[in-house]
């Protein structure tokens, strides 16, 4: 192992233990950091001779990269965000845009921190700059496909099982992690809360409505036993086990198929966010909500928000409408 794989492992160490971040929060930063330190590797560059020039060179060669299509939002087999493109020799070729941002915001951190361990020297402020993204809106549903997904759910072989799992994704907008780690202690269904464990394990309160709580008390009470659980996890598979990510996805393609859209689970989490706004929800308390630490990042929904607002009045203002 190179000294700046062990610099890499250091600072995923310091992720855990000073800033108390989650495994799958540090799995990222070391997915994203590690093209970085093979690059360094590939050139023999040990980390205190990269100078500015050769980090803008490293940079330039990422950035470069990104994908101009429409997948940004897209997902592979396992649920996650499809951060880049293979060609046909299976060798990585293209970033999403929101991938490239991604990584250049793990690089910031990682250098800032060898910055304090001495062991970098210069400055990355201007150079590790966020790049533009563009107009980039998440995929959401509409009211009526949320709807038509439930229904499916209901018609499906386990309805309560995936029910109270969309509910869970949408009417609660639970990040896919959040919602396969809820426990039963975590539902106070009397009193209709539901308390998840977010990012940074901070823990949230969100209220569940009448009818994703008569869903859930469905499948807890009648649906869940069967499966013998082996856990207290509330969503579980056939054998009683903490569902997979992989097992979620299959179940939200199962149920979206119908549909013309890309759909993910956090699509439905998007989809929450938008029908909120779209009913009038204050932007502070949607952010509070979705666990959102800054609220710039709730606010990349008001956008949404305004797309839906320019549809509607094509469609109703009477010298919008189509005669």
């Amino acid at each position: 192992m190179s000294l700046n794989s062990n610099r890499l492992d250091a600072f995923l160490a310091f992720l855990g233990v000073e800033r108390n971040l989650s495994p799958m929060t540090i799995q990222s930063y070391q997915e994203d950091l590690r093209h970085f330190v093979a690059w360094l590797d590939e050139q023999s560059l040990d980390l205190k001779e990269l100078t500015p020039e050769k980090l803008d060179k490293f940079l330039t060669a990422t950035a470069s990269k990104v994908r101009g299509d429409s997948d940004d939002n897209r997902t592979d087999s396992s649920g996650h965000s499809k951060g880049t493109s293979t060609n046909r020799d299976g060798d990585r070729e293209e970033y999403a845009a929101t991938s490239i941002a991604r990584h250049f915001s793990s690089l910031r951190g990682f250098l800032k921190y060898m910055q304090n361990q001495g062991e970098y020297d210069f400055s990355t402020e201007s150079m590790l700059a966020t790049p533009r993204l563009g107009h980039y809106l998440p995929q959401y549903l509409t009211r009526e496909e949320v709807d038509s997904v439930f229904e499916s759910a209901a018609r499906g072989k386990n309805p309560l099982r995936d029910t109270a799992l969309f509910e869970l994704m949408y009417s609660a907008g639970l990040r896919i992690s959040e919602t396969l780690n809820i426990k039963l202690a975590h539902l106070d269904l009397d009193n209709e809360w539901l308390t998840p464990i977010g990012k940074g394990n901070k823990q949230r309160l969100i209220p569940l409505g009448s009818k994703a709580k008569e869903n859930l008390r469905e499948w807890i009470e009648r649906g869940r036993p069967l499966t013998h659980p082996t856990t207290d996890n509330v969503i579980l598979n056939a054998h009683g086990k903490p569902m997979s990510r992989m097992g979620a996805w299959k179940i939200v393609q199962q149920h979206t198929l119908h549909l013309t859209k890309q759909v993910s689970p956090h699509t439905f989490r998007h989809s929450f966010a938008t029908h909120c706004l779209e009913a009038g929800m204050d932007l502070r308390v949607l952010q509070e909500l979705l666990g959102h630490a800054d609220i710039s990042t709730t606010q990349i929904y008001t956008h949404v928000d305004k797309e839906f607002i320019k549809q509607e009045h094509k469609s109703f203002h009477p010298r919008e409408m189509q005669p």
